[in-house]
């Protein structure tokens, strides 16, 4: 498979997946809007230029009523405008869609043709029930400050809709990172906040603005009531969702598939890091399809497929009316934030591992995957490119994304994105901050990946098993290793250490174990019978290896 890999390397562009990238970044992409739609319509396109046989698109309903997976799907949103600005004690404009989109928060109702005036009520951070005590919010805007807890604006928020405010302001900044990404830090980051209010129950808007917006609005409640002027110009309305799936046929086994999914969809612009994705999927396709198409790869024996998402929602809404055919996708790699450049993010690209509760031979398969891929430099005096000028790291699984809907039907879906990341859903989060070099590091890994699993007969399983097997030896024996360093320090949690070193053992080996086995479904019924003997002697060896290390740990701690 290496001159695959090869091909691969030569033929992906991360120049590709930067432009079409920035195109898409051109739309204000909330689900249902018209910027999303001409988003997906853009992706479509693009995906037929590419002369793929099957680009197919489907739409469901963002009504406020209809369920997918027991879920009610929100009302479609369209931002048009947005500005506010105090008019007394002084009179200034706050914040501006013009300036930083990402401060109008999706789902907003708009306000009375010319805007409303009203005062501004000071509630802190809204955390606890005093900071609501003795005020009245009824037909009133507040401001919410900044606070570290992520889950207190949904609250805050909230609470102040229900007793009765039109308007919300904050400063508050998401996902604090130090020290890359603090508030203090990145005091012109506008970010993007979902009002709580997807099904129209409030009639009310939501305002984000900066760090030195936040310290002034605090000033000026010292000096007395602040009112504001707010001039809203968004719809809430019952729309559309739209699922775009592009299909690379396979030649033996098309029913069986490879997924690779992303979102097109973004409550805000630029949102690079949700373009990124269908971005470099559109790249993924083209080099893939081309390389089948000219011959220089054999068309693999299952599907490739590429499903373009309203994140979460067009997931929920495929996985409902798609059931049956779950135990046909063989793994589903999602993808957000593939592009971003590290430097300027602070970043690193990671692959985050499908959850240890359906446990998969993906997660041991791709970081073996990761470390032979073909890379983009070489070291000192070496003729073959072994050195990645761009970090690909492994993570625990993490629910972010469209991920943790697919594995919640036991389909091995892994995440690949990028964190930290310094501009992380706000307006500084630009196509400038996406790399070349790091959409080729996800891609090539990616797509080679992808066209190994769709096209892996027998032999190809058991290998996959084989490095499982090997991956987990290595795990097993870093336990023990670990645990007997603890047990010889002097801190006094050296028989803690060890009792959960002999935890872990056992656990590994049982989730290693169940992941060799999860390749039979990569087999037919009569060819999978004949691999259980070797999968058994693998479950076997690791078994062993849990008893060696468990004596070694005991016999150096003698």
């Amino acid at each position: 498979m290496q001159h695959i890999a090869t091909l691969i390397h030569r033929h992906l562009s991360g120049d590709n997946a930067q432009e079409l990238t920035e195109a898409i970044t051109q739309f204000w992409r909330a689900p249902g809007s018209s910027g999303y739609h001409a988003a997906t319509n853009l992706v479509a396109e693009q995906l037929r230029k590419i002369g793929l046989p099957e680009v197919n698109s489907t739409t469901y309903p963002l009504d406020g009523k209809t369920q997918f997976l027991h879920q009610t799907m929100p009302l479609a949103w369209e931002p048009y405008n947005a500005v506010v600005r105090t008019t007394g004690p002084t009179q200034e404009t706050l914040v501006t869609f013009d300036d930083a989109p990402s401060c109008l928060m999706p789902w907003s109702c708009p306000t009375p043709p010319g805007g409303m005036t009203a005062e501004l009520v000071d509630l802190g951070t809204g955390e606890s029930d005093a900071d609501f005590a003795g005020k009245d919010l009824d037909g009133k805007f507040v401001f919410i400050h900044h606070t570290e807890h992520r889950a207190l604006w949904t609250h805050a928020a909230t609470k102040a809709m229900e007793l009765g405010a039109k308007g919300v302001l904050t400063d508050y900044l998401l996902y604090q990172t130090a020290p890359f990404r603090t508030r203090e830090n990145l005091p012109c980051a506008v970010q993007l906040l979902r009002l709580p209010n997807k099904t129209g129950k409030f009639d009310a808007w939501g305002c984000a603005v900066d760090h030195p917006t936040g310290q002034h609005l605090r000033e000026l409640f010292q000096l007395g009531p602040v009112t504001i002027h707010a001039d809203i110009q968004c719809k809430i309305f019952e729309g559309e969702g739209q699922n775009l799936l592009a299909t690379i046929p396979g030649a033996e086994l098309p029913d069986e598939s490879v997924f690779f999914i992303a979102h097109t969809s973004a409550a805000t612009k630029p949102a690079a890091n949700c373009a990124a994705g269908p971005a470099l999927m559109v790249e993924m396709a083209r080099t893939l399809h081309t390389l089948i198409e000219a011959g220089e790869i054999p068309r693999p024996r299952r599907s490739i497929k590429f499903l373009f998402v309203a994140e979460g929602l067009g997931s929920e809404a495929f996985i409902d009316r798609n059931r049956g055919e779950l135990d046909q996708i063989k793994t589903a790699f999602c993808l957000d934030s593939v592009g971003h450049h590290q430097e300027k993010c602070n970043s690193a690209l990671l692959f985050y591992r499908h959850p240890d509760s359906t446990p998969s031979f993906i997660n041991d398969y791709f970081a073996g995957v990761m470390e032979r891929a073909p890379k983009d430099a070489s070291w000192v005096f070496a003729k073959d490119d072994a050195l990645a000028p761009v970090i690909f790291e492994q993570a625990p699984y993490t629910p972010w994304s469209d991920n943790h809907y697919w594995a919640a039907f036991g389909v091995p879906s892994p995440l690949i994105m990028s964190w930290p990341d310094r501009c992380f859903h706000t307006q500084l989060l630009t196509a400038e901050m996406t790399d070349p070099r790091v959409f080729r590091a996800a891609g090539i890994s990616l797509a080679l990946a992808a066209y190994e699993i769709a096209n892996a007969g027998q032999q190809d399983a058991l290998a996959f098993a084989d490095e499982v097997a090997t991956r987990s030896l290595y795990r097993l024996d870093a336990v023990g290793n670990q645990a007997v360093r603890a047990a010889m320090d002097d801190t006094g949690e050296g028989q803690p250490a060890v009792e959960k070193a002999i935890r872990q053992l056992d656990y590994f080996a049982q989730r290693d174990g169940d992941a060799i086995a999860s390749i039979q479904t990569l087999l037919p019924t009569e060819l999978a019978q004949p691999v259980q003997e070797s999968i058994a002697a693998q479950q076997t060896l690791l078994q062993e290896k849990v008893e060696s290390v468990k004596r070694r740990i005991h016999q150096r701690l003698a």
